[in-house]
């Protein structure tokens, strides 16, 4: 029952993100356009919605891992959602921040 509860949250919070990756070191390096900055932009907030995907699938796993009526190794395994959730939240927050910042670099380079 566990099993299927998990696998149901899982599918249908995206748990496979759809190939979003950061930039490249040799595309940062490389940026000197507009265009390139809002290519890199673009790439940071792909990577950033992934990212809260996956702290959504570990939020509600913790939520399900907390139920009544649990296994004692269920204890800990809220503890860890938990705190994967709040580091992938971190890490996306910390990608729309790179995203911005490239976006304002397009943007003072349009001018």
């Amino acid at each position: 029952m566990l099993f299927g509860a998990l696998c149901t949250v899982a599918l249908a919070c995206g748990a496979a993100p759809a190939g979003a990756a950061a930039p490249s070191p040799a595309a940062l390096a490389a940026a000197t356009t507009p265009a390139d900055h809002e290519a890199i932009a673009k790439a940071y907030l792909s990577e950033a919605r992934s990212l809260e995907k996956l702290a959504l699938v570990h939020r509600n796993l913790a939520k399900i891992y907390s139920e009544p009526g649990g296994k004692p190794w269920e204890a800990a395994q809220v503890k860890h959602c938990r705190q994967v959730s709040a580091d992938l939240t971190a890490a996306a927050k910390t990608e729309r921040k790179l995203a911005a910042a490239h976006e304002q670099m397009a943007s003072s380079l349009a001018k």
